[in-house]
């Protein structure tokens, strides 16, 4: 699948770079809760399409799956 782990990772920097800013920590700890999130691991399976999602919608998934979905 071109571009797959392209779109993945590009993803999942975003994610972990908004995380760390929203809850004033550092990009390795944002990495760390990023990377051991169910969001995460579903965004690594092609078959569920997710990496194919805007980044806000992954973003509020994590979120959602966190407990601090933006209201």
């Amino acid at each position: 699948m071109k571009g797959f782990r392209f779109l993945v990772d590009s993803k999942a920097t975003r994610i972990c770079e908004a995380y760390a800013t929203r809850r004033d920590i550092s990009l390795d700890e944002a990495m760390k809760v990023f990377l051991g999130s169910a969001t995460y691991r579903t965004l690594n399976i092609a078959e569920t399409g997710l990496y194919l999602e805007v980044f806000e919608f992954v973003y509020d998934m994590f979120l959602e799956e966190k407990g601090e979905m933006l209201s």
